[in-house]
């Protein structure tokens, strides 16, 4: 597993918190049941799956997380700092939070955290990344042919 450096405090918010569950509404694209959230100071590593997607590891109650990026973060997968950031003291899915991060160019980037999924290993979390692709694949093929 890759360790990624943080970037310096005096760069992320000071965070302090716990982490906690709540209920949300159903998001039918990553079908997200609940809102996870996470004490950023407990984040130990993290691991980028690819550009939309990160593998993070936390002490504490949740230990293995799935992070989705609203979006795609270009060159996130090759980036050679990473960060957490939000206007709390933790990181929940749908809030303020996002992914800070040098780019091949080491320019810093960021990118808003759109969910927050509890995995049981990084193995877990890359099967569902690889799921939800080829769900999405096989989507696109089904409408396309349904035009046709």
């Amino acid at each position: 597993m890759k360790r990624w450096l943080l970037i310096p405090a005096a760069t992320v918010l000071a965070l302090a918190g716990c982490a906690s569950t709540s209920e949300v509404a159903d998001d039918e694209s990553l079908g997200a049941a609940e809102r996870v959230c996470v004490n950023v100071r407990n984040i130990d590593s993290f691991d980028a799956i690819d550009d939309r997607h990160i593998y993070v590891r936390a002490r504490g109650q949740q230990k293995h997380l799935l992070f989705t990026m609203d979006g795609g973060c270009m060159d996130l997968r090759r980036a050679h700092t990473i960060a957490v950031r939000d206007t709390l003291s933790q990181v929940c899915s749908n809030s303020f939070g996002e992914v800070i991060y040098r780019d091949m160019g080491r320019r810093l980037e960021s990118c808003r955290i759109r969910n927050i999924e509890t995995v049981a290993s990084k193995d877990d979390a890359e099967g569902l990344v690889k799921d939800r692709k080829a769900a999405k694949r096989e989507a696109r093929e089904q409408q396309k042919e349904s035009t046709e």
